[in-house]
Protein backbone atom coordinates (compact mmCIF):
# COMPACT_ATOMS: atom_id res chain seq x y z
CA UNK A 1 0.00 0.00 0.00
CA UNK A 2 1.35 3.53 -0.56
CA UNK A 3 1.78 5.47 2.03
CA UNK A 4 1.12 8.80 -0.12
CA UNK A 5 -1.26 9.10 -3.24
CA UNK A 6 -1.78 12.82 -3.36
CA UNK A 7 -3.36 14.81 -6.35
CA UNK A 8 -2.61 18.40 -7.19
CA UNK A 9 -4.22 20.60 -9.84
CA UNK A 10 -4.81 23.74 -11.50
CA UNK A 11 -5.56 25.52 -14.68
CA UNK A 12 -3.07 27.94 -15.39
CA UNK A 13 -1.70 30.37 -18.84
CA UNK A 14 0.29 28.14 -20.23
CA UNK A 15 -0.38 26.04 -23.13
CA UNK A 16 0.54 22.56 -22.97
CA UNK A 17 3.63 22.54 -25.14
CA UNK A 18 4.94 25.54 -22.78
CA UNK A 19 4.18 23.78 -19.82
CA UNK A 20 6.44 20.81 -21.30
CA UNK A 21 8.91 23.11 -22.43
CA UNK A 22 9.66 24.49 -18.56
CA UNK A 23 9.36 20.97 -16.80
CA UNK A 24 11.86 19.83 -19.94
CA UNK A 25 14.56 23.25 -19.69
CA UNK A 26 14.24 23.02 -15.57
CA UNK A 27 15.18 19.76 -16.08
CA UNK A 28 18.12 19.97 -17.86
CA UNK A 29 19.37 22.58 -16.17
CA UNK A 30 18.44 25.07 -18.68
CA UNK A 31 16.23 27.43 -16.20
CA UNK A 32 15.46 27.58 -12.26
CA UNK A 33 11.71 28.79 -12.59
CA UNK A 34 10.94 26.33 -9.36
CA UNK A 35 13.75 27.68 -7.75
CA UNK A 36 13.68 28.18 -3.93
CA UNK A 37 11.41 25.13 -3.75
CA UNK A 38 12.45 22.69 -6.30
CA UNK A 39 16.00 22.05 -7.98
CA UNK A 40 15.97 18.88 -10.81
CA UNK A 41 18.76 17.97 -12.55
CA UNK A 42 19.26 15.90 -15.51
CA UNK A 43 21.64 13.07 -14.88
CA UNK A 44 23.51 12.16 -17.87
CA UNK A 45 23.64 13.11 -21.71
CA UNK A 46 19.99 11.21 -21.98
CA UNK A 47 17.06 14.76 -22.40
CA UNK A 48 14.42 14.50 -20.09
CA UNK A 49 12.38 13.77 -22.68
CA UNK A 50 13.17 10.30 -23.56
CA UNK A 51 11.93 7.31 -21.88
CA UNK A 52 14.72 6.04 -19.23
CA UNK A 53 16.19 9.40 -18.21
CA UNK A 54 16.83 9.95 -14.96
CA UNK A 55 15.98 13.01 -13.09
CA UNK A 56 17.65 13.95 -9.22
CA UNK A 57 14.98 16.12 -7.28
CA UNK A 58 16.33 18.50 -4.20
CA UNK A 59 12.93 19.43 -2.06
CA UNK A 60 12.67 22.85 0.08
CA UNK A 61 9.91 23.99 1.18
CA UNK A 62 9.86 25.33 4.88
CA UNK A 63 8.37 22.49 6.00
CA UNK A 64 10.38 19.54 4.46
CA UNK A 65 13.55 21.41 3.53
CA UNK A 66 14.43 23.78 6.55
CA UNK A 67 15.77 20.86 8.56
CA UNK A 68 19.33 19.78 9.11
CA UNK A 69 18.98 17.40 5.98
CA UNK A 70 17.58 18.07 2.44
CA UNK A 71 14.49 15.66 0.92
CA UNK A 72 16.58 14.63 -2.25
CA UNK A 73 14.68 11.65 -4.28
CA UNK A 74 15.86 10.32 -8.17
CA UNK A 75 13.31 9.54 -11.01
CA UNK A 76 13.46 7.95 -14.09
CA UNK A 77 11.17 8.62 -16.77
CA UNK A 78 8.81 5.33 -17.90
CA UNK A 79 6.14 7.32 -20.32
CA UNK A 80 6.30 10.53 -21.72
CA UNK A 81 3.70 12.03 -24.19
CA UNK A 82 4.55 14.90 -25.88
CA UNK A 83 2.34 17.89 -24.52
CA UNK A 84 -0.04 15.14 -22.69
CA UNK A 85 1.59 13.22 -20.26
CA UNK A 86 4.81 12.24 -18.26
CA UNK A 87 5.13 9.52 -15.46
CA UNK A 88 8.02 8.82 -13.41
CA UNK A 89 9.08 5.80 -11.25
CA UNK A 90 11.25 7.34 -8.06
CA UNK A 91 13.68 4.58 -7.21
CA UNK A 92 15.93 6.10 -4.88
CA UNK A 93 16.53 8.63 -2.12
CA UNK A 94 14.16 10.15 0.55
CA UNK A 95 10.80 8.50 -1.25
CA UNK A 96 9.68 5.96 -3.51
CA UNK A 97 7.10 5.35 -5.78
CA UNK A 98 5.68 7.38 -9.08
CA UNK A 99 4.27 10.43 -10.26
CA UNK A 100 2.25 11.33 -12.88
CA UNK A 101 1.57 14.51 -14.84
CA UNK A 102 -1.49 15.19 -17.28
CA UNK A 103 -2.07 18.07 -19.22
CA UNK A 104 -5.39 18.96 -20.92
CA UNK A 105 -6.19 22.15 -23.19
CA UNK A 106 -8.57 24.13 -21.92
CA UNK A 107 -8.95 26.61 -24.84
CA UNK A 108 -5.81 28.15 -26.63
CA UNK A 109 -4.05 29.76 -23.83
CA UNK A 110 -5.05 27.90 -20.59
CA UNK A 111 -3.95 24.64 -19.19
CA UNK A 112 -5.75 22.11 -17.03
CA UNK A 113 -2.48 20.62 -15.57
CA UNK A 114 -2.72 17.68 -12.55
CA UNK A 115 0.35 16.23 -10.61
CA UNK A 116 -0.57 12.55 -8.94
CA UNK A 117 2.19 12.15 -6.46
CA UNK A 118 2.20 8.00 -5.27
CA UNK A 119 5.02 7.44 -2.65
CA UNK A 120 6.92 5.97 0.49
CA UNK A 121 8.81 7.80 2.56
CA UNK A 122 12.38 5.64 2.63
CA UNK A 123 14.89 5.52 5.11
CA UNK A 124 15.31 7.63 7.63
CA UNK A 125 12.67 10.23 6.18
CA UNK A 126 9.97 7.32 7.66
CA UNK A 127 10.70 8.66 11.10
CA UNK A 128 10.55 12.39 9.77
CA UNK A 129 7.06 12.08 8.01
CA UNK A 130 5.63 11.33 11.37
CA UNK A 131 6.48 14.96 12.39
CA UNK A 132 5.70 16.78 9.07
CA UNK A 133 2.58 17.06 7.36
CA UNK A 134 3.70 15.76 4.15
CA UNK A 135 0.80 15.76 2.04
CA UNK A 136 0.19 19.88 2.60
CA UNK A 137 3.99 20.03 1.90
CA UNK A 138 3.48 18.39 -1.42
CA UNK A 139 0.58 20.31 -2.08
CA UNK A 140 2.66 23.94 -1.12
CA UNK A 141 5.57 22.77 -3.40
CA UNK A 142 3.18 21.65 -6.18
CA UNK A 143 0.90 25.01 -6.24
CA UNK A 144 4.14 26.98 -6.15
CA UNK A 145 5.07 24.88 -9.27
CA UNK A 146 1.94 25.33 -11.28
CA UNK A 147 2.15 29.30 -10.68
CA UNK A 148 6.46 29.70 -11.45
CA UNK A 149 5.47 27.54 -14.77
CA UNK A 150 2.63 30.19 -15.63
CA UNK A 151 5.45 32.81 -14.82
CA UNK A 152 8.22 31.04 -16.92
CA UNK A 153 5.54 30.77 -19.95
CA UNK A 154 4.99 34.29 -19.95
CA UNK A 155 8.89 35.25 -20.03
CA UNK A 156 9.24 33.21 -22.79
CA UNK A 157 6.28 34.24 -24.80
CA UNK A 158 7.41 38.14 -24.41
CA UNK A 159 11.29 37.16 -25.46
CA UNK A 160 9.64 35.65 -28.60
CA UNK A 161 9.06 38.06 -31.61
CA UNK A 162 5.13 38.69 -31.82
Amino acid sequence: MTTYDLLDEATILATPAEVVRALMDEAAGRSQWWLPFVQMRQRGDKPPSEIGAIIDFTIHDGSLGQRLTTVRFSGRVTIFEPERRLVMDYFDGDFRGSAEWTLEPVDATRTRIAARWMTDPHGGMRLWTRFVDVPASQSKVMQEGFRAIERFAAEKRAESPA
